[in-house]
């Protein structure tokens, strides 16, 4: 027996690598073996075989056992823990340790020799260190995944659970391409990509619309017709809308308010639109006197509304022309009144303001005596009223009092009056 002098463990003398550490005996190499070594052999002798060595005996096999490969060969096959004979499974010996515990240092005096293989720490197999720039890559792909796997999440919210809705205003009226509306007419909405089957408020300037009921259709679809009342104010608006689902219209429209008359909207009570042309018959009462006339309106463009000139039964017109009537006083005297006026007056809203500009008013008198010739002072009458309804007006008539101065040198005067008149729309 020898003695290893490495791990102190006692091993045959034809043994050439030691059965406890594994390390090669005097050097011998796996790949180069020689002739075994003793303290009196110092002459190397031809490579021999250790299971033919003269007088040796085969070794029992015990799972000690190494097997010495040939030369050229691969000392020891691979295992799943390296390569042997450090890498093989950690065995326990009969003595209670291991094959692969590190041998203790070499006794005083004998050489230490390298190991052949390095000896692998207690906690196993050493890891191989990664470069770290494979993990920085790693790291930058990882984020970028991650944003775009929440770009993704926030689209098909976006997609799935957020709409768009969009909203159409139509009107019979219009300033210029805006569509238009007064009190008492009505805008006719539309709207679409709304939530299915949800209630749909529509709010002016920000402001909730009250008295509007609306709903959307299984498609998302929103049909109304929204009235506009006093409240909205004269001036441009933005509609907009929203479901009950909080999904909004982003781009209002937008809409005009005109007083009732103007963009050719129908007048208070449904009277004509300003720039609209017509007649009314109308009857004046005051006392026990009445005069029936035509008041003529013709339409202009907003804002100007129309203009207003009356003609009398008894031929008599404010057009700026001399007109002569006929007639007889109470007193039984006959006479011929010539007169020239001017109209002035307007529409607007349903409402007529009218005045009659009376310049030159001679009257001739047949008497007894002869005729005599009057003059009456120039003077204005005014006349007021309103659409009651589509079709009907009421309104009040006033007269100044003026002078008159004859010819004979007598004069008089004609006191101030008032009367009410009312009128029909002509057909």
């Amino acid at each position: 027996m020898q003695q290893c002098p490495y791990c102190g463990a006692s091993v045959p003398e034809d043994s050439r690598f030691c059965g406890r550490c594994g390390q090669p005996l005097y050097g011998a190499s796996p790949h180069e073996p020689t002739a075994r070594a003793s303290a009196n052999e110092s002459q190397p002798g031809a490579p021999l075989e250790p299971t033919k060595l003269a007088g040796a005996t085969p070794p029992p096999a015990d799972p000690y056992q190494l097997t010495v490969p040939a030369a050229g060969a691969e000392p020891y096959p691979a295992t799943q823990y390296g390569i042997p004979p450090y890498g093989t499974a950690p065995v326990a010996e009969p003595g209670g340790g291991t094959i692969f515990t590190p041998p203790p240092p070499p006794p005083p005096g004998v050489p230490e020799y390298p190991p052949l293989y390095s000896i692998p720490s207690e906690s196993g197999r050493q890891r191989p260190q990664l470069p770290r720039r494979p993990l920085l890559i790693g790291a930058i792909v990882l984020a970028v995944v991650v944003v775009l796997a929440g770009v993704l999440v926030t689209f098909n919210q976006l997609g799935a659970g957020q709409r768009h809705p969009q909203l159409r205003v139509s009107s019979v009226y219009h300033v210029g391409t805006l569509p238009a509306g007064a009190t008492g007419t009505s805008l006719q909405v539309s709207g679409e990509q709304f939530a299915s089957n949800s209630q749909v408020t529509f709010y002016l300037d920000g402001t909730p619309l009250t008295g509007v009921n609306a709903k959307t259709d299984s498609n998302g679809l929103v049909r109304v017709n929204v009235s506009v009342t006093d409240a909205w104010k004269v001036g441009q608006h933005t509609l907009t809308a929203a479901d009950a689902n909080n999904n909004r219209v982003q781009q209002g429209v937008t809409v005009v308010i005109v007083p009732q008359g103007q963009a050719h909207t129908p007048g208070p009570n449904g009277a004509p639109p300003d720039d609209a042309s017509f007649k009314v018959n109308f009857t004046v009462t005051s006392g026990s006197q009445t005069q029936n006339g035509t008041f003529t309106v013709t339409g202009h463009p907003d804002p100007a509304g129309g203009t207003i000139c009356a003609s009398y039964a008894n031929g008599m017109q404010d057009d700026g022309q001399p007109h002569t009537i006929s007639g007889v006083t109470s007193d039984g005297i006959r006479y011929q009144e010539t007169m020239v006026a001017t109209c002035r007056g307007t529409y607007r809203s349903g409402k007529i303001s009218y005045e009659e500009v009376v310049s030159h008013d001679k009257i001739v008198f047949e008497t007894l005596t002869g005729p005599v010739t009057c003059n009456a002072a120039s003077r204005s009458i005014t006349a007021e009223g309103s659409f009651v309804d589509a079709h009907s007006l009421k309104g009040t008539v006033k007269s100044p009092s003026y002078a008159i101065t004859c010819d004979n040198g007598s004069s008089t005067s004609v006191q101030a009056g008032s009367g009410t008149w009312t009128g029909q729309l002509a057909s």
